[in-house]
């Protein structure tokens, strides 16, 4: 049973490693506009992660454990921020990062920095380190990794910081799910990789956990180390499996996600005709102090549903596309006939704005020209 487990382990670790090849020969468009991107470095750092836990309690490889232990501490601190960055550019379309995004690198960079001595150590004192954790695992707990931080201080930080990025991902799709949810159908794979991923990397550290409360409290809830190990794995082995059952996150396009999004997607072209059929027969954009919570009433749809169409669909918001729609229609009744200054002193009413200053500014600055200027442009 325990080769079967190894085998299938070690072919799920190869389709890991090949998973951001994977990504970057299916994904469209731009390979650095790509949200996907982020992605494969996520499962690449994975990769190397369960690898290493699988040297040191199954496979017992020194050359591998000596390769990988201690030797990628600090890079384990990247799997938030580029949770962070993925799930960001998903949203906004954009893979680039801003200067406030070097907080996120903090962890990273004073980790790296304090286990500079390991990294420079003597090879022959790395075999001792494996060797001595080979013997007693638990003896992780005194190794000196750096300056400061040993490889307890490791196995508290890192979950922490980790949860905090899988609790906050939790929420974003939360707050976005009619993006997530209904525009790219998206979400449920990504809820199903937060939560993997999180067992992966906060169920290791919690069988450190576990022994550190049963030797010091005499907890011995949490202080069983080859049942989580193994859960943890498995939790590795179905992250990666699943990402194939959603060939979308896969094949992302990347020109889609730069905010051009196809006009025949089905959710949003349906809430399309069905916005312009409420136009043509209701126009409630004649109603001057017309609310989004009121359009929302009339349509029957939730508010943030209708916020996202505007901003993601229509690339605008909801009062401007009200305005817009005014303007439409002032400039029909113009054609109309509307053109003595009797039909002209109510225009600004008959077309849904509160003021004549109002009518004035939106047609200026949705057709370039004022009123008079578009009057004469028909004669």
């Amino acid at each position: 049973m325990l080769f079967l487990f190894q085998s299938i382990f070690v072919m799920t670790l190869f389709t890991s490693f090949m998973t951001p090849s994977i990504i970057f020969l299916k994904s469209r468009g731009s390979l650095f506009a790509n949200p996907n991107i982020y992605l494969a470095v996520l499962f690449f750092i994975a990769g190397i992660y369960c690898l290493t836990i699988y040297s040191m309690s199954l496979g017992h490889s020194l050359l591998f454990t000596v390769l990988l232990y201690g030797n990628f501490s600090s890079i384990y601190f990247l799997i938030g921020p580029f949770l962070y960055f993925y799930l960001r550019s998903l949203r906004t379309g954009s893979t680039h990062l801003h200067g406030k995004d070097f907080w996120h690198f903090i962890p990273f960079i004073l980790v790296f920095i304090d286990t500079i001595p390991y990294y420079v150590s003597p090879y022959a004192y790395k075999i001792e380190v494996v060797r001595q954790v080979f013997s007693d695992w638990t003896s992780m707990f005194r190794i000196q990794l750096g300056f400061v931080i040993n490889a307890a201080h490791l196995y508290v930080l890192r979950p922490l910081l980790l949860s905090f990025y899988t609790f906050w991902g939790m929420y974003y799709l939360k707050r976005n799910q009619v993006y997530f949810y209904k525009a790219t159908n998206l979400g449920r794979w990504i809820m199903l990789f937060l939560f993997f991923q999180w067992m992966v990397f906060v169920g290791m550290s919690s069988v450190f956990f576990g022994v550190w409360l049963d030797n010091t409290f005499g907890i011995s809830l949490l202080n069983h180390p080859s049942e989580i190990k193994y859960l943890s794995l498995v939790s590795y082995m179905i992250m990666v499996c699943t990402l194939y059952f959603f060939p979308q996150v896969i094949y992302l396009n990347a020109d889609r996600f730069k905010r051009i999004l196809n006009p025949q997607e089905a959710y949003w072209w349906k809430m399309d005709q069905a916005l312009n059929a409420t136009y043509i027969f209701d126009k409630p954009f004649l109603d001057p102090f017309l609310s989004l919570d009121q359009f929302g009433e009339l349509v029957q749809k939730d508010t943030r549903e209708i916020r996202d169409f505007f901003e993601l669909y229509l690339f605008t918001s909801f009062t401007d596309e009200m305005n817009r729609l005014r303007v439409q229609f002032a400039k029909n009744l113009i054609k109309q006939g509307c053109q003595q200054k009797a039909c002209l002193n109510n225009l600004y009413k008959d077309s849904g704005f509160a003021r004549a200053e109002d009518l004035e500014h939106y047609f200026s600055e949705f057709e370039g020209l004022t009123v008079k200027e578009f009057i004469l442009t028909l004669k």
